[in-house]
This record gives C-alpha cells, structure tokens and sequence, in this order.
C-alpha cells in the first residue's frame, strides 16, 4: 500500500513518484553522470551506451519527465542539460539543519580520501565555454520574483559567491544598469543589465567572477498555475578553470531554486543581507 507524508499534496507526490523512477534505473544514472561535465546532444549520449539510439531516448524522456534533464532544440541538435533541482527537493526533504552539516562533512571527506593525488602529470583542466540550464517553479506571482532579483539581490545572493570583503549586492533596475558587489571602499561590477522586460524577462552580461570570460544569463518568468515557472540560462565563453565551472553548476542551482525561491515564498534571507 503506498503511503504520503502528511502535507503532502498530489502533485508533489507525482513529481516525486517521477523522480525515483527515474532514478532506479542505473543508464538513467549513468546519463546523469555524463551530462555532469555538460550538456550533450542526443548523438553523442548514445555514442557512450552500448544500446540503441532510440532506447536512450527512452531514457531521456523519462529523465525529462522528472525534471532531471532540460533539452533545447538548436538548429538541427538537441542539447540535453542536467537540472539538480529535483534532487535538490528530494534532499531538502529529509535533510534537517545538522544532518545535512554532518551529511556534507562526511561525504567531502570521502570524496578527499577517494580522490587521486596532483600530480605535475595530471595538470588542472581548463574548458573554452560553460552552458548552464535550469527550471524552478516559485509559489509566487511573476512580479514578486522580478521585484526580489532586481530590488534586492542581497536577500538571497551572499557567500560563498561572493567576494570575502563584500558588504551588499546591488542591481540598477535599468537597461545599462550596473550589477554590483559592494565593498568597504569600492566594489566589482559583476554584470550589466543588457535586457529588461518587466516581470518577463532578465539579461545580464559580463564576467561574474570568472575574469577575461564573457558571459550572459538571463531568466525568463513565466505564470504558471502554482506562481511563477522561471528558467535560468547562462552562457559563458573564454579560458575557464574546470574546477571553477563545477562551482558555477552548483552554484546557480543553490542561489536560485534555493536561496532566491525561498525568499520570495516564506522571506527567508540566505544572502548577504540576511
């Protein structure tokens, strides 16, 4: 017989329901852990799984259905994007304050031991772009998320993304705009406003803390039943250390379906101001 937790309501049962099916399948998993370094188009996945082409398919779709993966349609590709958001909700779940902290240490922990040594043979990587996709539905209407990204970035937008003498976060609601971290006696400019719809629609440019890298990312707001549906795409482009593209995946899926998203629903303040 299958049980739901109190509260609960059927749509965010089904969504979960969606995501552990995807998950039991180990190709799906498989399919994860290749679209980690970044997004692939349908050919060169099934180039990596002795199954057919159409079975992988298969396999993205269901993936797709869970939310775990984006694709976008260019020219005659189709680029597929992992999306951690739902394993973000499913580990939100049952995660408490102190068992996520002690979840965190033991896991980095394991990851350090498991990890091979430098080695002057093995040098860092670097990689030449970053694309970067990701979906989160907000539990408010459209102009209340445009009005927290634009009007105070410094709720939901602090450390680690931030450099360590900042002191607030600030964005000038205009076109041409300045995206600014604040510091004692200065500041960076991490982005310009470069497109502006109101309550649609974001675009920002420039290095957001990769240096000599240009980059671009806007967010789409859409109203969706629950609120808002909003969709998040980042384009970076020049010499890119691979660690630090890493952090940025991670890190766009925490400001955003985390820290951003719980803000504009219960108030919570995750970032710099909070």
């Amino acid at each position: 017989m299958q049980t739901h937790q109190l509260g609960d309501t059927s749509a965010e049962q089904a969504d979960r329901d969606d995501t552990w099916k995807a998950l039991s399948d180990p190709t799906r998993r498989a399919i994860l852990d290749a679209l980690r370094s970044g997004p692939a188009t349908t050919g060169s996945i099934a180039e990596r799984f002795p199954i057919s082409r159409i079975a992988v398919m298969r396999h993205l779709d269901v993936l797709a259905t869970a939310g775990l993966v984006l694709n976008r349609k260019r020219g005659r590709e189709r680029w597929h994007f992992v999306n951690l958001v739902p394993l973000m909700s499913l580990h939100e779940r049952w995660s408490t304050p102190l068992s996520q902290s002690l979840g965190t240490g033991l896991v980095s922990l394991k990851s350090d031991l498991e990890s091979p040594m430098p080695s002057d043979t093995h040098p860092t990587s670097d990689v030449s772009s970053l694309e970067i996709e990701l979906e989160v539905e907000i539990a408010s209407p459209p102009a209340t998320v445009f009005a927290a990204v634009m009007e105070t970035p410094g709720a939901w937008w602090g450390q680690p993304y931030l450099n360590d003498d900042a002191l607030a976060m600030t964005i000038e609601s205009n076109l041409g705009g300045a995206f600014v971290e604040v510091w004692p006696n200065g500041g960076l400019v991490l982005a310009t406003v470069t497109g502006l719809r109101a309550d649609e629609w974001i675009q920002l440019t420039g290095p957001f803390h990769l240096g000599a890298v240009h980059a671009v990312v806007e967010l789409s707001l859409a109203s969706h039943p629950t609120g808002t549906h909003l969709a998040l795409s980042f384009r970076a482009h020049g010499l890119i250390n691979e660690a630090m593209a890493s952090a940025f995946t991670g890190g766009w899926h925490e400001l955003i379906a985390e820290r951003l998203k719980r803000f504009v629903e219960d108030g919570t303040r995750l970032g710099i101001d909070g």
